[in-house]
């Protein structure tokens, strides 16, 4: 859902002409930003079986600030050619494959234990690697 909102949001704060909209939508895209990360992670660190979590999800941690560092490269020539609503429609599009990624792809893990999520020797082997 906060990926979906954060769409939403960017979008319309991109889109935005007044001043009190500009910061209405761009307070609500920041609040549902950091909900979406402490969400994210909170649900990688229960789809990693213990011997790997630490470094799977530090692996991970990696690679999305490695992408931080270059989305400016990526994202400033759109926001300079088509303007700011384009700009948040490329992150728009990127939340909607990550919805996508979880929805198809990610093991449910609400009210059930790590070990049964993971596929951990100890519980069940329903969980991460037998997904479908």
């Amino acid at each position: 859902m906060s990926a979906f909102l954060m769409a939403v949001f960017g979008i319309s704060f991109g889109m935005a002409n007044l001043p009190s909209l500009i910061v209405i939508f761009g307070f609500l895209y920041t609040l549902v930003s950091n909900v979406f990360s402490n969400a994210f992670h909170i649900y990688q660190a229960e789809i990693f079986p213990t011997s790997v979590r630490a470094t799977a999800a530090g692996s991970a941690y990696s690679l999305s600030r490695l992408m931080s560092g270059l989305m400016p490269f990526m994202l400033l020539p759109v926001l300079n050619h088509y303007g700011s609503a384009a700009m948040f429609s490329v992150v728009a599009v990127a939340m909607g494959l990550i919805m996508v990624d979880i929805g198809l792809f990610g093991p449910r893990s609400t009210g059930r234990s790590l070990e049964d999520v993971n596929g951990d020797e100890r519980g069940s082997e329903t969980g991460f690697k037998n997904r479908m």
